[in-house]
């Protein structure tokens, strides 16, 4: 209890909302999507399949990055570039998006994990209203 109160007594802009405690029980809504696609692809190939999930309505925000994934695939070990793909959607339309993904996937099994996370209300409303 120390330690809790040693957060709000804190002199900071942003006062108790440092405190993780204060967002535990809110419902989370807001899902972090991951995937990868193929360093063969150009940008803007990347770009365009990003893009189709934005027209669709089903994700708020996509960001692209380069990153080396090492994996082990057909018996052995592999490490290469891909492309990392973060997708920001609302937990009622992952599964929409999950099907999106898979249906217009290049790889046989690609990766694609999700996780609920904690925003602030602000970012959370703005993900809903992105949400079509």
């Amino acid at each position: 209890m120390a330690r809790q109160a040693h957060i709000r007594d804190l002199n900071h802009p942003y006062g108790d909302r440092l405190n993780p405690r204060k967002y535990t029980s809110r419902i989370m809504s807001v899902v972090k999507v991951t995937t990868t696609l193929p360093i063969s692809w150009k940008e803007f190939e990347v770009g365009e399949w990003a893009h189709t999930f934005l027209t669709e309505g089903v994700v708020a925000c996509v960001q692209i990055d380069k990153i080396r994934s090492m994996y082990y695939w057909e018996s052995r070990a592999n490490s290469e570039e891909e492309w990392r793909i973060s997708i920001t959607t609302d937990i009622s339309i992952l599964t929409q998006l999950i099907q999106s993904i898979e249906s217009v996937h290049p790889y046989d099994t690609p990766q694609i994990i999700w996780s609920a996370v904690n925003s602030n209300e602000n970012y959370s409303k703005w993900v809903k209203e992105a949400i079509k």
